[in-house]
């Protein structure tokens, strides 16, 4: 049930235009060669346990998004191994819940609200992150201060 919320997660929303890879069973895509991604998400050093990491490369218009795991740790996975070479922002995103706002409305899905994803790490252009993707294994640790 938690990653059909994420699923529901419009990234025009948060972080301009994603679109996922298209694939290729050699770590290449019609955009070029891909690396694979992996890291962990922590708040002041301890696991963040759930929420959505993105990256964005506005300048090739692409880009990729991994659901955190409860240890902390997530990994971008899609048929082509990762994400394109290049430069991505990142951001890291609560997860999406169901809130009513009353009795004749239906509910909507909202950000959860969490003390261990400060809002500045919402979007992309706030967070200060951002990542080189190289061809092979790439890890990236996310340290939310």
């Amino acid at each position: 049930m938690k990653q059909l919320a994420f699923s529901v997660i419009s990234p025009l929303l948060f972080s301009g235009v994603l679109f996922l890879l298209p694939g290729c069973q050699d770590s290449t895509t019609d955009f070029g060669p891909t690396g694979a991604l992996s890291g962990k998400v922590t708040y002041q050093g301890e696991p963040v346990k759930e929420g959505l990491v993105q990256f964005n490369n506005s300048e090739k218009g692409f880009g990729g998004q991994a659901v955190i795991n409860e240890d902390g740790t997530y990994t971008v996975t899609n048929s082509s191994g990762g994400l394109v070479i290049g430069t991505y922002q990142v951001s890291v995103i609560p997860p999406m819940i169901e809130k009513s706002f009353g009795p004749d409305t239906p509910p909507s899905e909202v950000l959860k609200e969490m003390s261990n994803i400060p809002k500045k790490y919402h979007y992309p252009k706030s967070s200060g992150l951002s990542v080189d993707i190289k061809d092979g294994k790439n890890t990236f640790d996310i340290d939310m201060k």
